[in-house]
């Protein structure tokens, strides 16, 4: 092993004489993580944790916190709106609160060549506070060069692809802006940057920012999906205010589970053509829509049931957590408010088969209908064209289920709505298989391209190989690297 390593540092040294680069010396990384987060025994025992499960979620949570660029939401200034003078709240939805131009890359691992900035900026919730959230903007180096309708090049601003993304948590820390890969890294976001298209990516209210200007919590209103895009057209508002010439004024929106739901109800909310969002939908291209949940609740999972329930009193304030949890289930999630878990955390606290942690008839209560009206999309007036990919293999948003909500849909209200059934595809596998279509279904609404398939239709997308030779569902993701002792775990560093 000593001489392999020797080996290894010849091999660099050479390269780097080779290239005129000086090299460090390669420190010995250590197999911990920069966190050692740890459950205290009053922290364990109401909670009823076993010593190994104890154990378990300090595992999970050390390495979640290890994922956060410069140290997450609660160690990042930028995400503290609370030092505001009271003359400097803002008094309407998507203003920009705080912009910061040139966000530093260097604590996060996003693509070489590729820029970042951060925004927080005024948006409404689900009851129609007025509240600060956060957004990012990933630019590319080189914006994708259009054609417009009259065959000429179009300007050198950069087209807009308004990124609504899937669950990445309850609390400050689960904003994408704060992970070190963006979250999605290159699913999505990457992969659109990569194209030539300037990515604005909201947080979603009660992620990145927690709390107001006035120093009210602000939680999130997990699956209601028209808080999450106002959310997301707030945002847009507010990068074009900030980069007024250099983003186009046309966009298309995508978003995947969570932020499919979301990408579909900002569709709704701009076929409405009221006056509250004149000033963004008139760029409305489009939107890839990836995996939404159409029937929330029919996934009943105790932890899933636990996202939707911990913060429902803030949009019903009779509700109460019991109505869904049993004491045992209502003391886990207690314990996952404290040390703002992830979703593997929910699943390790909330994942025995064996145990009670769901009342029977939680189904049964007025809230969880209501909740389902606010969180379902579908079955409503729509603004067009929109591309959903579904893939038929999805175990979190099934296949039958969307296309029957989209029949449902075209039935009532016609339109352009393609249901791209990926043959084979996974809730995220989904988003690899179909990247080179919806890539150039964008380009095409960009280029104002006829649709290839108009109306309400059903087309496949099928594997070139038989479909079990491929990698069924991403193993990893882009970890980062970024100091100067480290560069021999990048291949690519020198």
């Amino acid at each position: 092993m000593l001489r392999l390593f020797q080996s290894f540092c010849i091999l660099a040294l050479g390269a780097s004489l080779s290239t005129g680069q000086a090299i460090t010396i390669a420190a010995i990384q250590s197999t911990g993580w920069n966190s050692s987060f740890e459950l205290s025994p009053e922290q364990s025992k109401p909670a009823k944790l076993t010593t190994d499960l104890s154990a378990i979620v300090n595992t999970i949570t050390s390495f979640d916190r290890t994922q956060l660029a410069n140290g997450g939401a609660h160690e990042d200034n930028f995400y503290d709106v609370q030092s505001l003078h009271k003359d400097e709240w803002p008094t309407e939805p998507g203003k920009v609160i705080r912009l910061q131009e040139f966000t530093d890359p260097s604590p996060f691992s996003i693509p070489a060549k590729t820029a970042m900035s951060r925004i927080v900026y005024s948006t409404t919730n689900a009851n129609g506070t007025l509240i600060p959230a956060s957004a990012y903007v990933l630019w590319p180096f080189h914006a994708k060069r259009l054609r417009g309708q009259n065959g000429t090049a179009a300007s050198s601003s950069a087209p807009v692809v308004l990124w609504t993304h899937g669950t990445s948590g309850w609390y400050a820390n689960g904003a994408p802006s704060t992970h070190r890969g963006l979250f999605y890294a290159d699913i999505v976001p990457f992969a659109l940057a990569e194209a030539g298209y300037a990515v604005v990516a909201p947080d979603y209210a009660g992620l990145g920012v927690d709390a107001s200007w006035d120093g009210t919590f602000i939680p999130h209103q997990y699956g209601i999906r028209e808080a999450g895009a106002h959310d997301a057209l707030n945002a847009l508002r507010a990068a074009y205010r900030s980069f007024p010439t250099i983003l186009s004024p046309n966009y298309v929106v995508m978003g995947h589970s969570q932020g499919g739901a979301i990408a579909w109800g900002l569709s709704e909310v701009l076929a409405r053509n009221d006056s509250e969002f004149t000033d963004v939908a008139r760029g409305h291209l489009g939107a890839v829509i990836a995996a939404p949940p159409t029937a929330t609740l029919s996934v009943t999972a105790p932890g899933f049931l636990a996202w939707i329930g911990k913060s429902l009193d803030s949009i019903f304030p009779t509700f109460n957590i019991s109505y869904w949890f049993t004491p045992l289930g209502v003391s886990r999630i207690e314990l996952l408010n404290q040390i703002e878990g992830s979703q593997m955390v929910t699943f390790a606290l909330l994942g025995d088969a064996e145990a009670e942690f769901v009342q029977p008839d939680w189904n049964e209560t007025w809230y969880a209908d209501a909740f389902s009206q606010l969180a379902n999309p579908g079955r409503l007036p729509f603004r067009g064209p929109i591309l959903l990919v579904q893939g038929t293999e999805d175990s979190t948003v099934q296949y039958n289920i969307t296309k029957i909500t989209v029949e449902e849909t075209c039935k009532r209200y016609p339109g352009d709505l393609e249901l791209l059934a990926v043959a084979q595809g996974g809730h995220f596998s989904v988003l690899n298989a179909a990247k080179h279509t919806y890539l150039q279904w964008i380009e095409d609404r960009f280029e104002h391209r006829p649709l290839a398939n108009r109306g309400c239709i059903e087309t496949k997308l099928d594997s070139l190989l038989p479909p079990e030779n491929y990698q069924p569902f991403p193993n990893s993701f882009p970890m980062w690297a970024g100091e100067s002792q480290w560069a021999y775990e990048v291949p690519t560093a020198l």
